[in-house]
């Protein structure tokens, strides 16, 4: 495996999908990361995707390289922190190789350093990898659902709004220092005959009956049925631009920005 990137751009990357914040630990948070490694593919279509996982939760980035760009296919797993110490000694563009080890270059510097024999949870970081965001893509454009899945789980409602927003609805929420979310998106689509209601999307956290943190969510666009979801961890860094996130009650939730997904297994109280 080859690729010639800029250095801060992967640095970035890899930064993302470390996934490193605020993680669900009972009656509070705690600091911690998505997993030490992440997987590195160049892909038969010359893109670069990376890929980290948990148990119940996934994220990945795909990177698109110009024609000018030296590509060449493969994978390679890597422990992030590792690669991200080496990094430090480069700035522009750069070649990064992996074959028996990883080697770094630019015009005057090189880094070479062990690479990680295999990811601890494969199996979502193949579902992850292989998995097609063209529909995502297509319903993120229209402004509408369309048949979007993932595994078992078909998806009832997408909604989709800004970084921003999201980055703000998050933070509100996590002056409770708890590290659980749940998104309660309600449509204005009724039956015939019922009363009327406006479309809207909650975002939301709560440790007590009383203790709770509650934000209105301004949407782009937004289409499907009521869809409630709670999860836990990290999602506000990691997602760019324009968000659409898909729903489903109490089950698995997908944030979707260009060339980004992130998945999360819901929470369900017990």
């Amino acid at each position: 495996m080859k690729i010639e990137i800029e250095a801060k751009r992967l640095k970035n990357y890899l930064e993302d999908v470390y996934l490193k914040g605020k993680y669900y630990d009972g009656a509070s948070s705690k600091n911690g990361i998505l997993s030490d490694y992440a997987m590195m593919s160049v892909e038969d279509t010359g893109e670069l995707r990376i890929a980290n996982a948990s148990p119940s939760v996934a994220c990945r980035i795909d990177h698109h390289f110009t024609d000018e760009q030296d590509v060449s296919q493969g994978a390679c797993i890597i422990d992030i922190a590792n690669v991200l110490k080496h990094l430090k000694v480069f700035s522009g563009d750069m070649t990064f190789t992996c074959n028996d080890h990883i080697v770094m270059t630019d015009s005057t510097k090189k880094a070479s350093l062990s690479k990680a024999l295999t990811h601890p949870h494969m199996d979502m970081i193949n579902r992850i990898l292989e998995y097609d965001l063209g529909p995502l893509s297509r319903s993120q454009r229209a402004g509408q659902l369309g048949m979007v899945q993932f595994g078992r789980t078909q998806f009832d409602s997408m909604v989709t709004l800004l970084e921003d927003d999201a980055v703000d609805a998050a933070k509100a929420c996590d002056v409770l220092n708890l590290a659980r979310y749940k998104f309660d998106f309600t449509s204005g689509d009724v039956l015939p005959n019922s009363n009327p209601r406006d479309t809207k999307l909650t975002i939301s956290s709560q440790k007590t009956e009383v203790d709770r943190v509650e934000v209105s969510v301004d949407m782009v666009n937004a289409d499907g049925v009521d869809s409630t979801v709670e999860f836990t961890g990290p999602f506000s860094g990691f997602v760019s631009g324009l968000v659409s996130v898909f729903l489903k009650d109490d089950s698995p939730v997908m944030f979707y920005s260009p060339n980004r997904l992130l998945i999360k297994a819901p929470y369900l109280s017990r």
